[in-house]
Formats: structure tokens, C-alpha cells, sequence
């Protein structure tokens, strides 16, 4: 028993460096300037736009090394679907809000359902020259994820207690846009600091095929790859609607799809 439960505490709780959610364009604020029911240009608009982002490949480990455990690397999956609002100024200062879905895998034994995510942001172009563009974006980023089971030995061990992942990130990102009439390529240089903390503890999980609990002292982790890039371009229709397609690297593999309309 004591092997399974040192083999739950070694495993499962390295997790670091989990998803950010998208960077998105730098000229983001300036894209749109004109709007399927306010056509004038104005002062202040509204976007509304739906977010897909999937993290197909991510690695981490553990914040600090435990006596008797082997540090390997794994690696996590995570799906986010949201909507995001953004208040607009002056075609120049975008302030967002993202509310949505995420689930999460990590390698292949340990499993969660969609749950509720959730962040907030700005975007500011800060240099306009031309159809060069330069602007910064920051945002915050939490989910709470519950694992379904746990995998071990091709067993599944099951969550008896009320135990969860609680995730933050802050991520910063600078970076350069061309634009054309139609298309605007764009790349990003992308900061995060993300951390896991496991609410509470302690968790219970069951053991197969007999009636026994154990119980699992875990601990918080954070993210060790900081750096990262992330490469895009956005499609524009007639000023008022965008499509756009981002990949991250470095600091995590993973790809985002995002349809945007102004109002």
C-alpha cells in the first residue's frame, strides 16, 4: 500500500506549465472599424468572439524534488472552448473577458470532464507605423479541474473526496503585426507564469476490487518554461469580422482557432 500510494504522490502531482490560453493578434484593437449594427466608426464598440485553443503537447514537472521520487517529464492536453467579450477604445485599447470550458489530460492516466474556465485581459497598441503595428498584451487565466479517475497499471483508481486542481497563469506577450487590406500575419514574444495547487491536501482515492481508501498528500507546482512564441495571421471580411490561427511553442505546443465580430 505504501508503494501505491508513493507512486499516486510522485505521479500525479508534477504538474507545471500548464496551458495559456491564446495571444492573438498585436493589432487586434485596430482590426475591426466598423460593426454589423454601429457601421460608423466610434469612439468605444463591443467584439464578441469564440475561442477553440487546444495544448497538444506540454511538458512539466514538479515545483520542488520528493524524497523517493524518479523527476521524469510528462506531458498534458488541454481543450478550452470560450466565448470573449471585449470593450474596445479608440481602435487602440482592448479590455477582454473569457468564459468558457477546458478539459485537461495528462498522459494517458489522468482524465477530467469539461469544467469552467474562465480570465481577463488588455491589449494596447503601443507603435502605428504604416502597416507595421507593436503592441502588448497581458492577461489572467484560472480553471478548476476535477479529476474523473486516475490510471495506474491500467486500474482505475477513483476519486472518493472532494479534491481539485486549482490552475492560474498570468501571461505577457509583445509582439509585431503587417497588415494588408485582407490578411495580417503576426508574431508574438510570450511570458507565462502558471501554477497548480491542489485543493485541499489531502486526497482519497479508492483502491480496486476492495474496500479500502487511501489517502495521498499532494503539493502545489509551477511552470519552469517561461519563454515561448507564438505565430498567427487574421483573416479580415469587410471590417467587421475576423478569423484567425495561432501556434505556440517552446513554452507549449498547441494551436488556437478564433471568429471575431464587431457589433
Amino acid at each position: 500500500m505504501y508503494n501505491l500510494q508513493r507512486w499516486i504522490l510522485c505521479f500525479l502531482f508534477p504538474l507545471a506549465d500548464l496551458a495559456a490560453i491564446l495571444v492573438g493578434n498585436p493589432s487586434q484593437p485596430a482590426m475591426q472599424n466598423t460593426g454589423v449594427i454601429r457601421a460608423r466608426p466610434s469612439g468605444w464598440s463591443f467584439r464578441l468572439a469564440y475561442l477553440g485553443d487546444y495544448v497538444y503537447r506540454q511538458r512539466f514537472n514538479d515545483e520542488f524534488r520528493m524524497a523517493g521520487c524518479v523527476e521524469t517529464p510528462s506531458y498534458i492536453q488541454l481543450w478550452t472552448q470560450a466565448g470573449m467579450l471585449t470593450l474596445n477604445f479608440r481602435e487602440r485599447v482592448d479590455l477582454y473577458g473569457i468564459l468558457g470550458g477546458s478539459r485537461l489530460q495528462i498522459d494517458k492516466d489522468v482524465f477530467t470532464s469539461q469544467q469552467l474556465s474562465w480570465g481577463m485581459g488588455g491589449k494596447l497598441i503601443i507603435i502605428h507605423e504604416g502597416l507595421l503595428r507593436v503592441g502588448v498584451d497581458i492577461k489572467y487565466f484560472q480553471t478548476d479541474q476535477k479529476p474523473l479517475y486516475f490510471l495506474c497499471d491500467h486500474m482505475a483508481y477513483n476519486l472518493v473526496s472532494n479534491f481539485h486542481f486549482d490552475y492560474h497563469e498570468i501571461q505577457a506577450a509583445m509582439g509585431i503585426s503587417y497588415r494588408t487590406k485582407y490578411l495580417s500575419p503576426y508574431v508574438n514574444a510570450t511570458y507565462l507564469i502558471a501554477k497548480l495547487e491542489p485543493q485541499p491536501l489531502i486526497a482519497r482515492v479508492r483502491v480496486p476490487q476492495i474496500d479500502f481508501d487511501v489517502d495521498v498528500v499532494s503539493k502545489s507546482v509551477i511552470g519552469t518554461r517561461r519563454w515561448g512564441i507564438a505565430l498567427g495571421a487574421t483573416l479580415v471580411a469587410s471590417r467587421k469580422a475576423s478569423l484567425a490561427i495561432e501556434w505556440r511553442a517552446f513554452n507549449q505546443n498547441s494551436v488556437d482557432v478564433t471568429g471575431e465580430i464587431r457589433f
